[in-house]
């Protein structure tokens, strides 16, 4: 109502102004660009609606690592349109962290009422920071114009409190859904962790590893529509259509297994290569 009050009195401000003399011509001006950013705020979403086709399919896989998350990415890239990223250097990490650090501000400010009165919102305008979030997302991880469905894969993540960085990028992309990649022998993926990247205290790296599988275990009863847990010992043809039934692609049928990164090594296939040979899906996919 504020927004349709100001525009009736800028058109009467700017109807009476028509006939003024040559020094109100600046003033018109002004009020012709006022009404310009009135009519492109009208077209913004409001807080409580989310931005205009903020329902992209999107994907994030996640994992602490060492846990088959890099065969995962490569067995989702084989579907068709699936453009999924990563790693991202903790791109999105770094965006949270920003996030927090602007929350935390403002909240310290907001106690402050003589730092709010001048020229500040009492308020951040959440649905428009979660569009710009998700355009920043989308600029970084650049997948092919012609993908239906995207996302990235990453293993740094917040496990320290309980994947809130998660939380807040599955708001995000409020369509999105997560994979949640983890290993049950906690001996197996510490030696994979001391193997590919160097020496690690083995019995912190088990600590450290079963705190992170009871974080995605606890984040997947508080979204389970939208996440699916997958296990390295579980890997299996039938598995991974279990996992295309839950991303809904029900016109896709994997009848093999790729296995990237084998003997706690990394793949050298950084370019996304198809095997065709490994999912079969009919015309309508």
């Amino acid at each position: 109502m504020r927004d349709l009050s100001c525009w009736s009195l800028c058109l009467i401000r700017l109807w009476l102004l028509l006939p003024a003399a040559a020094e109100s011509d600046v003033e018109a001006i002004f009020l012709q660009k006022e009404l310009r950013i009135l009519d492109a705020r009208s077209q913004l979403p409001s807080e409580d609606m989310p931005c205009q086709d903020s329902c992209l399919p999107t994907v994030w896989v996640v994992s602490a690592g060492r846990s088959g998350s890099t065969t995962l990415l490569e067995m989702l890239n084989q579907i068709p349109g699936y453009d999924i990223m990563g790693e991202n250097q903790n791109m999105w990490g770094s965006l949270f962290n920003l996030f927090e650090q602007r929350e935390a501000m403002v909240a310290r400010y907001r106690s402050l009422s003589e730092y709010m009165t001048y020229r500040q919102s009492l308020k951040r305008n959440m649905s428009e920071l979660r569009c710009a979030y998700q355009l920043r997302v989308l600029g970084e991880i650049n997948p092919d114009s012609q993908a239906r469905v995207v996302g990235f894969k990453e293993i740094r993540w917040d496990f320290s409190r309980s994947l809130d960085d998660l939380k807040l990028l599955m708001e995000v992309f409020p369509c999105s859904v997560a994979l949640l990649s983890y290993r049950r022998n906690l001996k197996a993926e510490a030696q994979s962790r001391q193997d590919s990247l160097g020496a690690f205290p083995d019995s912190n790296l088990r600590r450290d590893n079963e705190a992170h599988r009871q974080v995605m275990r606890k984040f997947h009863k508080e979204m389970p529509q939208r996440t699916f847990m997958i296990a390295l010992e579980d890997f299996s043809v039938d598995l991974f259509n279990q996992m295309l039934r839950f991303l809904k692609e029900d016109s896709c049928q994997y009848t093999d297994i790729l296995h990237d990164n084998a003997g706690s090594g990394y793949t050298h296939d950084w370019f996304g290569t198809r095997h065709f040979d490994i999912i079969h899906c009919n015309s309508s996919s």
